[in-house]
């Protein structure tokens, strides 16, 4: 009878702590929600329609990663900048559907990938009214070779920074060098996504 004691004492310690974690383990840490999208999908659907494009230094139209980083710490910029570069995203594919043709594929992952933009739209963090001032910022700010050198620019000027790229693109989504450069970045867009929506699934 002890020895049935102790085993449901056993379980009691041990199995109410994994029940409330969801089995979700992201660096070391238990997380209680799934995450909102599998980035490992985006990657590999986007390896599929991506352009190889060899753009000269300066000229892609997403921020450097280290740059881009510093955006990703203010949650509030993160996601105000992935609004716009998700559209990008969303409108290119959407302008050159018809030229891609899938090899020997059942899935037309480059019409899929249009539906993943209007998916990821939904896991950014909700930022409600706060887009309005930076966005306003990034249109009035000149388009010029900014003064500042991009290493030494704080988190609000690189978001600028990043918007007038995406706004220098999309009016101008009629050239084809524009749409190829959109189409080679695709590849590496899931690098730019952090935070819990879009934790990798580590269920697969």
């Amino acid at each position: 009878m002890a020895g049935i004691l102790q085993y449901c004492f056993l379980i009691l310690i041990f199995g109410i702590p994994t029940h409330t974690c969801a089995a979700v383990v992201q660096n070391a840490k238990c997380v209680r929600e799934e995450p909102c999208f599998d980035l490992h999908l985006l990657a590999n659907m986007a390896e599929r329609v991506s352009k190889d494009v060899t753009a000269a230094d300066g000229e892609k139209i997403l921020l450097k990663h280290r740059s881009f980083d510093k955006i990703g710490k203010r949650r509030n910029l993160h996601s105000c900048v992935l609004q716009k570069i998700i559209k990008l995203f969303h409108d290119v594919l959407d302008k050159t559907k018809g030229n891609y043709v899938p090899k020997d594929e059942e899935i037309n992952h480059h019409l899929e990938l249009i539906h993943v933009m209007d998916r990821l739209k939904n896991c950014l963090y909700e930022t409600k009214d706060k887009c309005k001032k930076l966005y306003k910022m990034a249109d009035i700010t000149t388009t010029s070779s900014p003064a500042i050198p991009e290493k030494n620019m704080n988190p609000n000027q690189l978001a600028v920074l990043q918007l007038q790229k995406l706004k220098y693109a999309s009016e101008r989504l009629s050239n084809v060098d524009i749409q190829e450069m959109v189409m080679d970045e695709l590849k590496s867009l899931h690098l730019y996504m952090r935070g819990k929506g879009f934790r990798k699934n580590t269920n697969d």
